[in-house]
């Protein structure tokens, strides 16, 4: 997770970096902005040099008025005394000052002065050439500046490292680790950079063209129902964004939606927040949208993009007219090959090897939990290589297909004697194997066996112990578990979800079960929805059963998918067939010899050996301990009394008796125990039991 978001980082940062090369990250109105402002300091620069020119022009009249002044002035004072003062009264005031023709050329440059102030910026229309002439000028200017970076830091680098080798390696190592940084959080937030656009240095008596200012921004339409928008994918498109920007998603693009069968599928691009955020607000959306209760779904679209995700919006039900189950001969197929679970929203199957594959199936009541177990029966009965057995406590089982079971345990005895025996089966067939091998080798004479257990929550506690220890050796043994259950919490499963079931199915259940069998504490907020289903009421309304997520070995992205129904009817003409044809046979692979009359003693000591792992001897007290919470009737009498242990070696005995059969008891060495207990051996009771 950690290198796919490193990986999306560098990959976002190097579209950044081709986006700047290409100017692209600029807008018309960003080039606009640059025209219109390089256009006022212009014109600025021109005034600011005709009031120059101005100013020193009339600085030149002035002096030149200073100098003809002071000229007349000499002429005056020679005059006075050449001639005396009355001379003075003949020259006269009206000669003195400077010529007209300056004051003139002064007053012409003051009001030219005055005119230039007056006179305001009036800036030439931005036309689409210009927009793409001044681009062309700031990928120029950008290509320059990286070349002068490119031709400087290397010399730099190197000279750092001619001067100091360890400041070199330090420098070198924190750019690598600004840059790791960088990459990983533009990972995980990718934003598309894009530069503020520049202010207007000047105001215009009307909004010029490609800028803020061209137009006033018209107000938000107001959101409308999908269905108004029709099959129209703008429409549609327009529907959705209005949509999400009335509750405030962090949507940073909504992208062209494709129509399907069932609705609408729209790529989405977050600007922020998780798929989580998104998730949170699809009843909200369903409301404004007007679309059904619990039909938007959520999920991320690639797994290399987090800001990629796809809404899905059900205008109808997408599994109204499924296909119909296939119909398959006997004997016809293997269960080593993959069998389809289901449909998926997009119409792509949902295949699944079910042998050695533990399946753990969560349904609330309604929920199409029958059709799922139906559809798995359905295919293993029908394979060459594969045999099921049906354990339910309640005493349903697998119904029509029940005949095709090779063995039913449909009482909770039974159910107690079946998941024993499954066990010692997959306990013999490990032993059995040979050394070379990994996995137990399916064939028709050895088949694969399954166990489908319905209603696990009611099985007793001694079933609920075999069933856990063949949860964690059956996939070896190819002998494994299609697990049934309303919830899927710790007490019902114990710590067995997520480390042993290969193939977990949801359908219709309760919140608290999805991060659980999903194995991810924030699974909601990734897309898995099971508990929005709605589970049927009746035969009347089938709401939503048979819709799923699941996770396999194949699938683990969450998508809705469907199972189709195999009637009753067809079940059980289909099982007809099967059991005239003949097959696969339980007795033939009977490795540890239990049968139905296998003494209670026999399976209660054999199932205490198995739970502590198959030693070769268990002490008395080990036996007491498992003995105890079997039957508690029976072996639990003497719990707290002193005389426990020698109470239950005495009923044992007499068990033992009782079945004809004598298995010695032994005592440890004292290097191996001081106290020495009494100790029963595997041998001697495996040795008895055949």
């Amino acid at each position: 997770m950690a290198s796919g978001t490193f990986g999306a980082g560098v990959r976002h940062l190097r579209s950044e970096w081709g986006r700047w090369w290409r100017a692209e990250d600029l807008t018309d109105t960003h080039i606009a902005h640059r025209i219109l402002n390089d256009q006022y300091r212009l014109w600025r620069g021109l005034k600011q040099r005709a009031n120059a020119e101005v100013q020193q022009n009339i600085g030149l009249l002035k002096q030149q008025q200073r100098q003809a002044t002071y000229m007349q002035m000499q002429r005056m004072q020679m005059q006075k005394r050449s001639r005396g003062y009355g001379g003075y009264g003949g020259y006269g005031f009206g000669g003195m000052g400077a010529s007209p023709m300056i004051s003139y050329r002064m007053m012409q440059w003051a009001q030219l002065q005055i005119q230039m102030g007056q006179k305001e910026f009036a800036h030439t229309e931005v036309t689409p050439s210009m927009l793409a002439v001044g681009r062309g000028q700031v990928r120029s200017r950008r290509h320059l500046a990286a070349a002068a970076w490119v031709l400087a830091l290397p010399a730099l680098w190197i000279g750092l490292w001619w001067l100091s080798a360890l400041a070199g390696l330090v420098v070198t190592a924190a750019a690598a680790l600004v840059f790791a940084m960088l990459a990983w959080t533009q990972g995980r937030h990718p934003r598309l950079r894009q530069p503020p656009v520049p202010k207007l240095m000047f105001v215009p008596p009307a909004p010029p063209a490609h800028t803020e200012l061209a137009q006033e921004p018209e107000p938000e339409p107001e959101p409308f129902p999908l269905r108004e928008a029709g099959r129209d994918p703008k429409r549609s498109q327009e529907a959705v964004r209005l949509a999400l920007r009335k509750e405030r998603s962090q949507i940073g693009e909504v992208q062209l939606p494709v129509e399907t069968e069932w609705g609408w599928s729209v790529p989405l691009v977050m600007s922020g927040g998780t798929l989580g955020d998104l998730i949170r607000i699809l009843a909200k959306l369903a409301t404004t949208l007007r679309v059904g209760e619990n039909r938007l779904l959520a999920q991320p679209r690639d797994p290399e993009d987090s800001s990629a995700v796809t809404l899905q919006i059900l205008t109808k039900d997408p599994f109204a007219n499924p296909l119909p189950s296939p119909e398959r001969a006997p004997l016809s197929c293997t269960i080593k090959d993959p069998v389809s679970i289901g449909i998926s929203l997009t119409g792509e199957t949902t295949p699944v090897v079910l042998a050695g594959q533990h399946v753990l199936l969560v349904s609330d009541t309604g929920g199409g939990k029958s059709s799922m177990v139906r559809a798995m029966a359905d295919y293993v009965t029908v394979c060459r290589d594969a045999v099921a057995v049906d354990i339910d406590p309640s005493g349903r089982g697998l119904g029509p297909l029940g005949s095709c079971a090779a063995r039913r345990a449909l009482t909770s005895a039974d159910a107690d004697l079946a998941l024993e025996d499954l066990l010692a089966r997959a306990e013999a067939r490990i032993a059995a194997m040979p050394a070379t091998a990994d996995n137990w080798e399916v064939t028709e004479s050895s088949p694969a066996v399954i166990g489908f257990v319905d209603e696990w929550s009611r099985l007793s506690k001694r079933a609920k112990a075999a069933g856990l220890a063949l949860l964690r050796i059956g996939r070896k043994a190819r002998v494994t578990l299609v697990v049934c259950t309303q919830d899927a919490t710790t007490d019902i499963l114990g710590d067995a979800v997520a480390d042993t079931f290969g193939v977990r199915i949801l359908m219709p259940c309760r919140m608290a079960d999805v991060p659980l069998v999903i194995g991810q504490s924030d699974a909601i907020a990734k897309g898995w929805l099971p508990h929005l289903l709605v589970a049927s009421p009746g035969e009347w309304e089938p709401a939503d059963a048979g819709q799923f997520y699941c996770i396999t070995p194949r699938h683990r992205t969450p998508m809705l998918r469907y199972v189709s129904l195999i009637d009753p009817a067809t079940a059980l003409a289909r099982a007809k067939d099967r059991v005239a044809a003949g097959l696969p046979s339980l007795d033939d692979i009977s490795v540890m010899g239990l049968t139905t009359d296998t003494p209670e003693i026999i399976r209660l000591l054999l199932a205490a050996f198995s739970a502590h792992g198959n030693p070769d001897h268990l002490t008395l007290a080990q036996l007491a301990d498992h003995l105890a919470p079997a039957d508690p009737p029976v072996w639990g009498q003497w719990e707290g009394r002193p005389n426990r242990l020698l109470m239950i070696g005495r009923t044992i005995k007499s068990e033992l008796r009782k079945a004809d059969l004598a298995i010695p008891t032994g005592r440890l060495s004292a290097e191996a125990d001081p106290k020495r207990p009494t100790v029963y051996r595997l041998a001697d009771i495996q040795r008895a039991l055949s």
